[in-house]
């Protein structure tokens, strides 16, 4: 069975929306999420979040996510908060 997924503006995953951390509406849109930190982080910024997305090179892999830890502390901040 093949699952449409849709894509976290903040760490560049794609998940199933039924299984989403959470859900924003920005500008008429609902945004979904794959952790609370995520959703928190584009909540905080939703602006700058969708336009670092719409910089992203999405054919190589996220910084985020290759330095993301199974048993690691609570993940840094977006490497977009940081410009």
């Amino acid at each position: 069975m093949i699952t449409d997924t849709v894509h976290d503006p903040v760490c560049h995953m794609d998940i199933d929306p039924k299984t989403a951390a959470g859900t924003s509406e920005h500008e008429g849109v609902t945004y979904y999420f794959c952790s609370r930190g995520c959703k928190m982080d584009f909540d905080e910024g939703p602006a700058g979040v969708l336009a670092a997305e719409a910089a992203h090179n999405h054919s190589q892999a996220s910084p985020m996510m290759m330095d993301m830890q199974i048993d690691a502390a609570p993940a840094k901040k977006p490497w977009w908060k940081f410009w």
